[in-house]
C-alpha cells in the first residue's frame, strides 16, 4: 500500500466523518415557548358567555370571526354545536435550511414549515346564557409532509382577538343591525 492510496483514505474518511458531524448538528424545529397556565385560566382564555341571544346566531358569530381571521370552516354541527377550522400559513424553518442544501444541494430538502393552525369550537345552551369555548392547536409541518411539532396555543391576545368578532357580531344580532 502506497503513501499516496493512504493518503486518499485519510481524506474519504475525513469527508464522511464530517459530513456524519454536520448531519448531526441538524437542528430539529422546536415549538414556540409558552407561558405556563392553570387549567382553569385556559379554560377561562378560551370561554366567553352570552345571553339574550340564539345558539344559532352565536354559531354564525363564531364561524363568521373564524373566517375573518382566515380560518376555512371544515364542519359545523348545529346539534352538537361544534365547528371546527383550520388555517395555514408558511415559514422558512433556518434552522435546518443549511443542512439541507449542503446534504441535498440548494433547493432540496425539508425547511420549508407549515404552520396549521386548527380550531375547535363548542357552542353550548347552558340555563339562560350560551357559551363559546374555542380551542387552537398550532402544528408544524414539513413540505414532506412530516408533522414537526404540535401543541394547544395558549395566548389570551389571539383568543381575545376572535372573542371581539364574536361579541360585535353578537351585540348586531340582537340590535338587529
Amino acid at each position: 500500500m502506497s503513501f499516496h492510496t493512504t493518503l486518499v483514505d485519510s481524506r474519504i474518511l475525513f469527508v464522511l466523518i464530517a459530513i456524519s458531524i454536520l448531519s448531526a448538528c441538524a437542528k430539529t424545529p422546536k415549538p414556540p415557548e409558552q407561558a405556563q397556565f392553570t387549567q382553569l385560566q385556559i379554560r377561562e382564555m378560551q370561554t366567553r358567555e352570552y345571553d339574550s341571544v340564539s345558539q344559532k346566531d352565536v354559531m354564525k358569530s363564531v364561524i363568521s370571526a373564524l373566517m375573518d381571521e382566515g380560518f376555512i370552516i371544515n364542519a359545523t354541527d348545529n346539534e352538537l354545536g361544534l365547528i371546527t377550522a383550520a388555517k395555514e400559513t408558511y415559514a422558512l424553518d433556518e434552522s435546518t435550511k443549511s443542512i439541507a442544501e449542503f446534504n441535498y444541494g440548494a433547493g432540496s430538502g425539508t425547511y420549508q414549515t407549515t404552520l396549521r393552525s386548527e380550531a375547535s369550537s363548542i357552542v353550548n345552551k347552558h340555563g339562560d346564557v350560551i357559551r363559546v369555548r374555542i380551542t387552537i392547536v398550532q402544528k408544524a409541518v414539513s413540505n414532506a409532509g412530516g408533522n414537526i411539532w404540535s401543541q394547544p396555543l395558549l395566548d389570551a391576545q389571539v383568543y381575545q382577538g376572535i372573542f371581539s368578532k364574536v361579541d360585535k357580531s353578537v351585540f348586531l344580532e340582537k340590535e338587529k343591525i
